[in-house]
C-alpha cells in the first residue's frame, strides 16, 4: 500500500511544479512583450543615421537631424562623431537619446561603399545600446540603393541592466529621387538571447517601410511590418508573439504585439 501512495504523492508534486512553470510562463509573457518592443526600437531608432552620406553630414546642422546631436567631423579619417543631450528644446526629439553615435566612412569606388555605427555610452530613454552595426551599400540603378546590415552580440540593457543579446542580418532597399532618399524597406531575421537567457528568433513576415520626411521629424517606429519572435523555452518548444505595425496618423504609427496566449499590447511615439 505505501508504493502507490508514494507514486501519488509523486504524481501530486510534478504536477504541482508543472503548474507554478506554467503560471510563471504566463506571468512573463507582457514582459517579453515589452522586451520586444524595446528590441526593435533599439534597431529601428538609429537607421536614419547610417544613411546619410559623409557629404551630407558636412551640410548638416545639430538642428537638422534627427534628435538634434552635436556634429563633429574627420576629414583625414573619414569619421562623424553624434553626440546627443536629450535637449528638451530639439524640434524632433521623440524619443530621449543621451550619448555618442560614432560613424566610419569607407569608400570601395564611386557607387559601393561602408559604414561601421558604433555606439558609445548611447542610452535611449530607458534602455541602452552596446556594440556595432556594420552597412554595406551596393548600387543597383539610379533610383534604388541596397544596403546588406549586420551585426553580432549587439546588447540591449534595460534601466536594471539584464541584458537581451542578438546577431542578425537585414537588407535595406533604398528608394531616391534627384539622388535623395525618400523612402526605405527593410527585411531580415535575428537571433539570440533574452533578458531571462531564453533563447529568441525574429522572422519576418512583411519588410518594415519607412518615409524619410517622417524620420527627419524625429519619428522612429516603421509604418508597416510584421514579424514573428519566438522565444525558446526548451530546445524544441518555443512560444510565438507576432508584431505588427501600423499607421495612425501621417506619420505616427502603432506597434500591436500579439503575445502567445492571445493577449495584445500596444505602443507608439
Amino acid at each position: 500500500m505505501k508504493k502507490p501512495i508514494f507514486l501519488l504523492s509523486l504524481a501530486s508534486i510534478l504536477v504541482s511544479c508543472s503548474n507554478d512553470v506554467e503560471r510563471a510562463i504566463t506571468t512573463d509573457l507582457q514582459v517579453e512583450g515589452r522586451e520586444l518592443f524595446r528590441t526593435s526600437l533599439a534597431l529601428e531608432e538609429g537607421l536614419r543615421y547610417a544613411f546619410y552620406s559623409f557629404e551630407e553630414y558636412h551640410q548638416a546642422l545639430t538642428d537638422t537631424l534627427p534628435g538634434c546631436p552635436l556634429i563633429e567631423i574627420s576629414e583625414f579619417e573619414q569619421k562623424v562623431k553624434l553626440t546627443f543631450s536629450n535637449d528638451p528644446n530639439c524640434p524632433s526629439q521623440k524619443v530621449r537619446r543621451t550619448g555618442v553615435i560614432n560613424l566610419d566612412f569607407f569608400s570601395f569606388n564611386l557607387r559601393d561603399r561602408r559604414v561601421l555605427l558604433r555606439y558609445e555610452d548611447y542610452q535611449v530613454n530607458d534602455f541602452k545600446i552596446q556594440g556595432e552595426r556594420v552597412f554595406d551599400s551596393f548600387s543597383n540603378g539610379d533610383n534604388q540603393n541596397s544596403w546588406m546590415e549586420s551585426f553580432e552580440d549587439l546588447v540591449i540593457l534595460d534601466q536594471f541592466d539584464n541584458s537581451t543579446k542578438i546577431t542578425g542580418n537585414y537588407e535595406h532597399q533604398l528608394l531616391k529621387v534627384d539622388n535623395r532618399i525618400q523612402s526605405f524597406t527593410s527585411s531580415g531575421n535575428l537571433s539570440g538571447r533574452n533578458l531571462t537567457g531564453r533563447p529568441l528568433r525574429m522572422t519576418q513576415i512583411a519588410p518594415r517601410q519607412y518615409v524619410i520626411n517622417c524620420l527627419d521629424e524625429g519619428f522612429v517606429i516603421a509604418r508597416a511590418g510584421e514579424e514573428v519572435w519566438e522565444i525558446f523555452r526548451t530546445s524544441d518548444r518555443s512560444l510565438a508573439h507576432r508584431l505588427t505595425l501600423s499607421i495612425e496618423d501621417i506619420c505616427n504609427t502603432k506597434v500591436a504585439i500579439q503575445l502567445s496566449d492571445g493577449r495584445l499590447l500596444s505602443f507608439s511615439y
